[in-house]
């Protein structure tokens, strides 16, 4: 099982390189990643903690990001995701966003805005398995 405290970063993403890339940046930022090249292994080896979130390719073999992002929510898996894509269109950045994504991200992903949508996710995932709280912290 992972470490509570520590996030961890899952990433899917069939592209070799882009998979590699995607873990040295993060885990240069001290962040755990556990990244998978099918949609298959991913969930095979999912173990969500509460401080986590998922940077999805959504176009992957066999199963795409969308389902994915559908069997997560069947699932009831509270698992903040950024899409990243190396082909978009305004009607795919809609269905995604519209799907529950927290970013969407065009191929080559700029670290910096990757790092940002990863902290919201993270920030917005605490917040939401937390609860309600009493002691007025926000």
């Amino acid at each position: 099982m992972a470490d509570a405290s520590q996030p961890t970063i899952y990433v899917v993403d069939d592209d070799d390189a882009v998979r590699d890339s995607l873990k040295i940046l993060l885990e240069s930022y001290h962040l755990s990643v556990r990244d998978f090249g099918s949609v298959p292994e991913f969930l095979d080896g999912l173990d969500p903690v509460e401080n986590s979130c998922l940077v999805l390719d959504l176009h992957l073999p066999a199963m795409g990001g969308f389902d994915v992002m559908n069997t997560l929510a069947r699932r009831s898996v509270p698992l903040p995701v950024i899409v990243i894509t190396g082909r978009s269109d305004a009607q795919t950045r809609a269905r995604a966003l519209e799907a529950g994504a927290v970013a969407f991200l065009e191929k080559p992903v700029d670290d910096q805005i990757l790092m940002n949508a990863i902290e919201t996710a993270l920030r917005g995932n605490r917040a939401a398995t937390a609860g309600p709280r009493t002691n007025g912290a926000a």
